[in-house]
C-alpha cells in the first residue's frame, strides 16, 4: 500500500495532470458541446443570428445538448475536453519543472562565491574539507573520495547544484593546497584530473558532462565548486558489495533504502 507521503508528493507534483483535465471535462461538456450544436443547427436552418433567434437557442438548444439522446456527443466532447486537459497539463508541468530547474540554478548564480558560503549548506550547496586529506589525522585518506563521490551521487539523482571543496562545515576557507601535495601532479589540474576520474571509475563516462568544475581564490586560498546537473536516470554508488542510491534532501545527503528507491523513482517518473 502506498504511503500518505507518498501519494501527498504524487498529488503536489501532478496537479497540472488532475486539474488540467477536470477544466477540460467541463469544458468540452458544458462548453464547447452546446456551441458546436449551436453551430450546426444555424447552419442546417435558414435562420439570422438575432436577439430572438438568440433566445430561442438558449431556450432549447443548450438545454437539448443535454438531453439522453444527446449523451454519446456529450461524452464525445467531454473526451475531447479530457484529451485537450491532458495535452494542457502535461505541457504546463514541464514548464513548472524546467521553471524549477532554472530557478535553482539563478538563485546560485545570482550570488557571489561569499555570499554563497555565508548562506550555509542547503538543498542546492554542499561543503567539504577536502578531497582526501584528513585534518584531524593530519594525512591523506583515500576514503574521504567516496564522501565526496556520495554527495555528487546524491546531487544527481537530486535536484542538482553545488560541491564546495576547501570549505568546512562551519564555511570557513582550508584551500586545497594540502590535498594538492597527496597528488602526482601537485595542482589544480591535477585536482580536477583526480575527480574527474573517480566520477568517471565510479558512475560512466557520460556522467561527466553532468559536472562542471571551475576554482575561485577566496581569502588567498584556492577552492574548488563542482557544478552537478540533474542525471535523467538512477546514479548508484557501489561500495564494497553494496550498491547504494544516494539522495540529496534539504542539506543531507542519505542512502535510501531498496523500497524508499523503488517509490523515490516511481514519484519521480509520475513527477
Amino acid at each position: 500500500m502506498m504511503k500518505p507521503a507518498t501519494f501527498k508528493y504524487i498529488l503536489n507534483n501532478n496537479k497540472d495532470l488532475i486539474l488540467h483535465p477536470v477544466f477540460g471535462i467541463i469544458l468540452g461538456f458544458f462548453l464547447l458541446h452546446p456551441i458546436a450544436m449551436s453551430i450546426f443547427w444555424f447552419e442546417g436552418n435558414d435562420y439570422l443570428l438575432n436577439l430572438e433567434n438568440f433566445k430561442y437557442l438558449f431556450n432549447f438548444l443548450v438545454f437539448e445538448s443535454f438531453s439522453p439522446e444527446m449523451s454519446q456527443m456529450s461524452a464525445a466532447f467531454a473526451i475531447i475536453g479530457l484529451l485537450g486537459g491532458l495535452g494542457s497539463g502535461f505541457y504546463s508541468r514541464t514548464l513548472k519543472r524546467r521553471e524549477h530547474r532554472l530557478f535553482g540554478n539563478r538563485q546560485l548564480l545570482n550570488k557571489s562565491i561569499p555570499s554563497l558560503i555565508a548562506s550555509g549548506q542547503n538543498d542546492y550547496v554542499e561543503f567539504k574539507s577536502s578531497l582526501r586529506y584528513d585534518y584531524r589525522q593530519i594525512k591523506t585518506d583515500k576514503n574521504l573520495e567516496t564522501v565526496i563521490l556520495k554527495e555528487i551521487a546524491g546531487f544527481l539523482n537530486g535536484k542538482g547544484g553545488i560541491l564546495i571543496i576547501g570549505v568546512d562545515d562551519e564555511g570557513k576557507t582550508l584551500g586545497l593546497e594540502n590535498d594538492y601535495w597527496t597528488l602526482k601532479r601537485k595542482n589544480k589540474d591535477g585536482f580536477q584530473q583526480r575527480v574527474i576520474t573517480l566520477i568517471s571509475n565510479a558512475f560512466g563516462k557520460d556522467i561527466c558532462s553532468n559536472v562542471h568544475i571551475t576554482f575561485q581564490n577566496l581569502e588567498s586560498r584556492e577552492i574548488c565548486l563542482i557544478h552537478i546537473n540533474s542525471a535523467h536516470n538512477p546514479i548508484y554508488l557501489q561500495e564494497g558489495n553494496r550498491t547504494i542510491f544516494y539522495l540529496r534532501t534539504g542539506n543531507i545527503t542519505n542512502p535510501l533504502t531498496t523500497k524508499e528507491t523503488v517509490q523515490y523513482l516511481q514519484t519521480r517518473q509520475l513527477a
